[in-house]
Formats: structure tokens, sequence, C-alpha cells
């Protein structure tokens, strides 16, 4: 018997674009799956194809990543001597959570988010850890299995080794953590899961949140939509109907809870001592120390640097771009003169608010963004990663013209659980807000070879 040794395959986003040009496979694939799936406002937004990531090279990053949350999940010992109210002042927790930090036991770090990454050529680079559960972005996971379902998909997909991953198996796993099955009880029994929002917030997101709810419905759980101020009755005792669910699932950040009528109720309702009758909540609010933009500054320091091994080092040198925390006595020469390599991030605000690209402005606006950033504190300058290009047709879907790409990369206790992809027409654009339109993408793992 004969057999053959595995191949090379040809580049699969080159592939499948040959494939439409030849009429192997439909050039509306995506988006006539995307219309039943997502709906058709969504599908609007679909790219012309799919986005495709090597096995191997995915493999690879996620073992560095993994080295770059433990690094950060020891941030505390090393720098603050597991102190989560000095940890909670480094990472810039806001000024009303910081009396609540002295009395609350730092929690430990949570394998579960949503990393927003680019590819530079060379390997994925990490922009932000997203350690947060008010994470969306699992309701596209199922346009990659309808995609990889239909046959005139197959032969292209079994070509090049395709899978997908869907992402609400991470959290769907740290519900299950939080709120295992009771030893009693049937099949048929629903753990309760309560979203709960800021106070105020559900007239404007309970729509965003619902597509989560639904994903994580389709496990053994239900889910109800709360805010902060529902937990709790007048006297500050428990709410009736919120000590009887599973768990609680955090939606809203540290910045919103300090925003609450009444920080410090919330707080304990949140972080429950001992035998109380609140629901585990996944994460706490005390968590987001650890999902702060200046843990990816804290780790360069040479107080970490120096208690990491070798390996561990060249891991973050490799996945990690350059970060630095800004404050008021720093040296703003050198970042004046490296505006066009750089961006200026607030330390803990979220989808692009508060950013400067350094390539975009002029030196003046630049030297003053620095400044301002410096005086007020709360910020990070990180080294800026310019994305490859990436195949795609234009809107028109008559020319093959260059894409730019930020992949989400969904993971959890287990590791890795999956990838999304949004795309602009310029490289300058990535940023989130700074560019339209962002088209997005489901991403398949391709094996890389073929026997």
């Amino acid at each position: 018997m004969n057999s053959r040794s595995p191949v090379a395959l040809p580049d699969p986003a080159a592939d499948y674009l040959r494939a439409v040009g030849a009429g192997e496979l439909p050039a509306d694939l995506p988006a006539s799956h995307a219309v039943g799936v997502l709906g058709p406002a969504l599908a609007a937004q679909s790219f012309q194809r799919p986005m495709f990531v090597l096995e191997r090279e995915i493999a690879s990053f996620y073992a560095d990543f993994e080295v770059l949350l433990d690094v950060v999940g020891r941030l505390p010992d090393l720098l603050a001597g597991g102190s989560l109210a000095e940890f909670g002042a480094l990472t810039d927790a806001p000024a009303a959570i910081r009396p609540m930090l002295v009395d609350t036991d730092m929690p430990r770090l949570v394998r579960y988010g949503r990393a927003d990454l680019i590819h530079d050529g060379t390997g994925f680079k990490v922009l932000e850890l997203g350690l947060s559960t008010a994470v969306n972005g699992v309701r596209r996971a199922p346009l990659g299995a309808a995609i990889l379902a239909d046959p005139r998909f197959s032969h292209f997909a079994e070509r090049h080794g395709l899978r997908h991953l869907d992402s609400v198996t991470g959290l769907v796993d740290l519900l299950d953590a939080a709120a295992p099955e009771p030893d009693a009880g049937t099949p048929d029994d629903l753990r309760e899961v309560l979203m709960v929002e800021a106070t105020g917030a559900l007239a404007e997101w309970a729509a965003a949140w619902q597509p989560l709810a639904e994903r994580i419905e389709t496990r053994p759980f239900r889910t109800r939509l709360a805010e902060i101020a529902d937990l709790s009755k007048p006297d500050g005792t428990v709410a009736d109907g919120v000590a009887g669910v599973s768990a609680i699932l955090r939606l809203f950040s540290l910045e919103e809870l300090a925003a609450e009528p009444d920080p410090p109720i919330a707080w304990r309702r949140l972080h429950p001592s001992a035998g109380s009758t609140t629901p585990p909540v996944v994460t706490v609010p005390a968590h987001d120390v650890f999902n702060s933009k200046s843990c990816l500054a804290l780790v360069h320091l040479p107080a970490v640097q120096n208690a990491l091994t070798e390996a561990e080092r060249a891991a973050l040198r490799r996945i990690l771009p350059q970060t630095t925390r800004l404050d008021a006595p720093a040296d703003l020469t050198g970042l004046m003169h490296e505006r066009s390599d750089s961006i200026l991030k607030p330390t803990t605000l979220a989808r692009g608010e508060g950013t400067v690209a350094g390539w975009t402005v002029d030196d003046t606006t630049w030297r003053e963004a620095l400044t301002t950033a410096a005086r007020n504190g709360r910020y990070i300058v990180q080294r800026r990663v310019v994305p490859r290009a990436e195949p795609g047709y234009d809107e028109q879907g008559s020319t093959v013209r260059d894409w730019h790409a930020v992949w989400g990369m969904h993971y959890g206790p287990a590791g890795l659980t999956g990838l999304t992809s949004r795309l602009v027409k310029e490289a300058s654009a990535v940023i989130r807000g700074t560019g339209r339109p962002v088209l997005l993408a489901p991403v398949f793992l391709n094996s890389g070879t073929h026997s």
C-alpha cells in the first residue's frame, strides 16, 4: 500500500478567491448564510469571504498568551505585596472604588475574555487582554457552522482541513464552574443566570445583550436581565428572586459600578461574604484590576522582568508590543519623537474611547495629547502594530483589493474557544471608531496540509 505524505496547500484566502472567480464557490456564501443566521442588518456587514488562521500558528501564539496571562496574574504579588488596594492604584481603579479595595481579598485571575490582536505579517500581537465577562461577539459563531455545513463549501473545507470553534463554550465552562448542576433534580432542570447591567443601562443595552442570552440558553441554562439596583432591597438585603438564581453574570465595568447611586452597597452585594445568599458572581468587579491596560505596561517593569525566566521574557517579546505607562514624572521626549509609531490609550476605557493614534495627528496635537495624559494619569503608550494586508473583494464584489483586520480571540478556562475578525479598508483605521465601513467575517482554523 502506498501512502502519501502531507503536502502544503495554497494559502486558503487566495485559494478561496480563486475558487470564487472560477465559479467553484458562490460569491455571496458568507452573506447568504448570514441573512438566516444573523438577520439582514448584520448580513449587510459581512465580509465577502471567511478568514483563516493556521492551526499551528494560533497554537504557538496561545502558548505565549498563556504566559502573558500567568505573568499578569502574578503582578499583584510582584508589585503590590498582594494588596488589592495597592494594585488597584497601579491599575487605575476609580477613586470611588478604592476605599472598598482595602477590605476586599485579591481575586484570582480568571482566564476568560476576548483579546484584541493584530497580525503584522510575522505573527499575532496582543493589543488588549479583554479579561472580562462583559464581552460579546459570540453571536456570530453559528455563522461559521452554517457555512461549514453547506455542501457547496464541503470540498474546499476538506481540502484545507477547516474547522471552527464556538466561542460560547468558554462562558458555559465559567457558568458550569460557578453554578454546578445540583446533585438532585431531573435532566430537564435549567439553571438560571442573572445577567446584570449597570443601573439604568438596560434601556439602551438590553437588545445588545439578547443574542448572548440566546446563545447561553442553547445550553442547560435560562437567563434573565437585571440591573445592579435590582439586586438589593432598600435595607440592603438580597432582593426577592435573586437568591434563587444559580449565578450572576456581570455585564458592567468597574467604572460603571463607581457611577452607581450607592457604590458601597453595590460592592458589598457583588463581593459577598461567606454565608451570603447572594449567588456567585462571574466574575466579581474587583477582577477588573487585571483588565486594565496598565497591566500591559506593568509587565515591562524591571521588577517584573527580573522575576521572570528567560523563556517567559521571550514569550512576552514575541506577542506584546512595547507598552509604557504615563504619569506626571514621565519623560515625554522620546515619545514625542515616536509619534508615527505610537498610540495613546486610556487604561480602563473600551471601544476605542479616548484613543489617539499618533500616525493620524500632527506633532502639535500629539504633544498636547501626551502632556494632558501624563498630567491626568490613567494612560499608556503602545507601540503601533501595522496589520498585514488581507485580500478580499471590494464592496462591489468585482475587484480584489487589500483589507486590514483586527482579530478577536475568545478564550476560557480550557484555552482558545473561538476567533472573530473585523476588517477595514485602510490600515490606519483598524482602531475601532476611526474608520468605516467595518465588515465582519467568520474565522476557520485550517490544518495547512492535505494528505
